[in-house]
């Protein structure tokens, strides 16, 4: 297990897929940034060379580690954790992210750590990997989606919170880049759609509400691919990030979005080693 560098790690990743890849190259540019949780990143492949085989370990604000898996290759896993086995006493506490729920049965992860807590995601993060995954919808005549300005933001920053899902504080902690889609029906606003920008050109999905009296109408659907359309006319590329309930995931494959990938997390403590006495 060889540690890579970050700057030829973010090449490497950017090349292989910048949007599949989002949020690592996200980190990796951000990290250690002020207001931002992960304070540092580092990779280690076999050889040190930057590859899709590979273990991340982050430190956040809070002292945790956490140490994801994005490998088979069973050197590189076992190296990995006794890694953190060895560092583990450093840390407030360790999470570990991988692929598949199975990671946490091997016997050389239950041989170093014990599990605490599982965040086992029902849900995958979903990404549009070309234009030509974008569906032709029909839009009723009644209904519109559009992109608001920044002054227009301001009309509904006074809308409530609980009502409209978080939309006044979505706009009072973003900023000017970020882009707002409002869905009216009958000139009555009944959905949003926020996205934001942290990395390049990539966009981002935030949020995507649509009021409970106006669902089955396919109304999230419309705000998600009004928003990918826009993407791809100006030059930038849009990603929907994590599915948070079955109508979230329903709408991001309704509008061309695809599984990416999924992690499974646990937090866990490392198995003391008992001393044999003769």
């Amino acid at each position: 297990m060889i540690k890579a560098d970050n700057t030829s790690f973010l090449k490497f990743l950017e090349n292989e897929s910048i949007i599949k890849n989002f949020y690592t190259c996200e980190i990796i540019v951000n990290a250690g940034g002020p207001g931002y949780a992960i304070k540092s990143i580092s990779f280690f492949t076999a050889d040190g060379a930057p590859s899709n085989s590979y273990v991340s370990f982050s430190e956040n604000i809070y002292n945790d580690l956490i140490v994801e898996f994005k490998t088979k290759d069973p050197d590189l896993i076992s190296a990995a954790l006794c890694e953190t086995k060895t560092i583990a006493g450093s840390y407030e506490n360790i999470r570990f992210g991988a692929a598949s729920r199975e990671f946490y049965e091997a016997p050389v992860f239950k041989k170093l750590f014990k599990v605490k807590k599982t965040f086992f995601a029902e849900y995958g993060v979903f990404a549009q990997f070309s234009k030509s995954d974008l569906p032709q919808i029909t839009v009723p005549g009644n209904v519109t989606a559009e992109l608001v300005s920044n002054t227009e933001k301001a009309v509904y920053a006074a809308y409530d919170d609980t009502i409209w899902d978080g939309l006044p504080s979505v706009i009072q902690y973003g900023n000017d880049t970020d882009k707002l889609f409002i869905l009216k029906e009958n000139g009555i606003i009944c959905g949003y759609l926020m996205a934001n920008s942290s990395y390049k050109n990539v966009y981002d999905i935030a949020n995507v509400f649509v009021a409970e009296a106006y669902r089955g109408k396919n109304y999230g659907t419309i705000l998600a691919v009004t928003f990918a359309s826009h993407c791809y006319a100006n030059g930038l590329i849009p990603h929907y990030g994590t599915a948070v309930s079955k109508y979230s995931e329903a709408v991001a494959l309704k509008s061309g979005f695809k599984e990416a990938y999924r992690q499974y997390y646990v937090d866990a403590k490392a198995r003391s080693i008992r001393a044999r006495f003769v």
